[in-house]
């Protein structure tokens, strides 16, 4: 019997018996001439499955060659994809270290607006107050409209520094979506990278099934042209049959000639020739004519089983070539997108000095930018100082003006009474000299003292006024002079504080 398809290799239960001799012989037996015609085409029509022993021949040939190049796919794919893992590597780091390079510029840029929110916040809460802060109608004219302390600065300077500040801002944003950008790209790149190795069938196999393969194919081989070469001896004992039997040339042609209806047709040309019919063979003794055909008749009845087995080792050497042709066209496939990939590298490499020179560029300009809007905020916080000075003087001009007004007042006032001392005097002075002139004014001469009926001299104060002198130093509120009076001593507590 032949052995299953599924044992590949093995060895084939299948062999015909044509060089090995029966353990005994049943004599007498004679096979009809018919039979032995009809073994003789059978065995003639064996012969036709040389084409699967060739066909088994160029099964090994082919899977050899694709041993060989497998090997040397996977070493070319292992060795690309490790280099490629090496730079992908150094990629990482030069990412990183970039990213790091953007982070800190974000985070000093972060820092750098928070302070500069913090100085205009301080700017316009003061611009708030001198906003709020209505200069007292006591020291404008009659009839002016009321005025704020803002109203007397010029607020275009503060415009100017703010429109100046947002015009760095603008360009350190502008600074940062272009290195974002560059930024990335290079994410897009290493994406790529990434995607083409997710998106690869697998590593190089450590394991490949194609030496085990090919000795499966390799033991079919040799078995097939074992089968072979008993088919080609059992067709020799089959013609030498036909030649010791009468008549058996003749019959042979005539069966090639005329087969039955479906029977696949036999050329007996070059094997049967007509000369032969003539020709006296040296004759077989009885026992070597029986030991033949019982050798025959059993080969016989084994030929079919012989080529079907030749068949099924030929399909399954084909299964197994199959297996390793697409195993090696997966080793090629694998190689094509790892090259692919590696290409891919190449462009990145050629773009990486770009990244390099973005992430130094942003560096550069934002440092530079820095440096000019720490300038703005030193003009934005004097600024701020000046205003604080300017509400920090008008407070000082109200308690000025009210210190003035307590000088004019005390000054009325001794003023006052120095005119009403002084008047007392006068009086006491005109009634002495009365008194004076009523007693002794008849006995003096006039012409003796001419100023002796002379009036006592008048005293008066007056308030001297001079080119840069208003008419009067105007009255404030208690109230207004209160608060100014309290906001500056907070003040100077602050100042002491500091």
């Amino acid at each position: 019997m032949a052995s299953p398809p599924n044992a590949p290799g093995s060895q084939s239960q299948t062999s015909l018996s044509s060089v090995n001799h029966p353990g005994h012989i049943i004599h007498g037996r004679e096979i009809p001439l018919e039979t032995l015609v009809s073994h003789l085409l059978a065995s003639k029509r064996s012969l036709s499955s040389i084409s699967t022993v060739w066909r088994a021949n160029e099964i090994v040939t082919s899977a050899k060659s694709a041993l060989e190049e497998s090997v040397i796919l996977n070493a070319r794919t292992g060795f690309i994809q490790s280099g490629i893992n090496e730079q992908m590597k150094i990629l990482m780091k030069v990412r990183n270290s970039i990213e790091c390079v953007y982070n800190d510029g974000q985070k000093d840029f972060k820092n750098v607006l928070h302070t500069l929110d913090a100085a205009n916040a301080r700017l316009e809460s003061t611009m708030d107050v001198l906003r709020s802060t209505m200069v007292d109608a006591a020291f404008r004219p009659a009839g002016e409209e009321p005025r704020s302390l803002l109203d007397f600065v010029d607020e275009q300077g503060v415009e100017g520094m703010r429109d100046g500040l947002k015009e760095l801002i603008r360009e350190s944003k502008e600074a940062q979506k272009e290195f974002d950008t560059s930024l990335l790209s290079f994410d897009d790149d290493l994406r790529s990278l990434r995607s083409g190795f997710k998106n690869t069938k697998g590593s190089p196999p450590f394991y490949s099934p194609i030496p085990k393969h090919l000795a499966t194919l390799e033991g079919h081989a040799q078995e097939m042209a074992s089968l072979l070469s008993s088919l080609s001896s059992h067709f020799d004992l089959c013609l030498n049959a036909i030649r010791h039997t009468e008549g058996g040339y003749a019959a042979v042609r005539n069966a090639a000639s005329n087969p039955p209806p479906g029977a696949e047709p036999v050329s007996v040309s070059g094997v049967m020739n007509t000369s032969h019919d003539d020709i006296n063979e040296e004759p077989l003794t009885e026992h070597e004519r029986e030991e033949m055909l019982f050798v025959l008749e059993k080969d016989a009845a084994e030929v079919e089983d012989v080529v079907m087995e030749l068949r099924d080792r030929q399909n399954e050497m084909e299964i197994k070539h199959d297996a390793i042709l697409d195993h090696v066209s997966h080793l090629t496939e694998q190689f094509k997108h790892t090259t692919s990939i590696y290409k891919i590298l190449e462009g990145v490499y050629e773009r990486l000095p770009g990244y390099i020179i973005a992430g130094h560029d942003f560096r550069a300009r934002w440092e530079d930018t820095k440096a000019q809007i720490h300038e703005q905020m030193d003009d934005l916080e004097g600024m701020r100082l000046f205003y604080e000075n300017y509400l920090s003087s008008y407070d000082g001009l109200i308690l000025e003006v009210r210190r003035r007004k307590v000088a004019e007042e005390k000054a009325r006032t001794i003023a006052k009474k120095a005119m009403e001392q002084i008047s007392k005097i006068y009086d006491a002075d005109m009634k002495e000299r009365h008194d004076f002139k009523h007693d002794v004014g008849d006995y003096l001469p006039v012409d003796l003292y001419p100023g002796i009926n002379a009036a006592a001299p008048r005293w008066e104060f007056r308030l001297v006024e001079d080119e840069e002198a208003v008419n009067s130093t105007p009255l404030l509120e208690r109230e207004l002079v209160e608060v100014s009076s309290k906001r500056d001593g907070v003040r100077h507590i602050d100042e002491k504080g500091n």
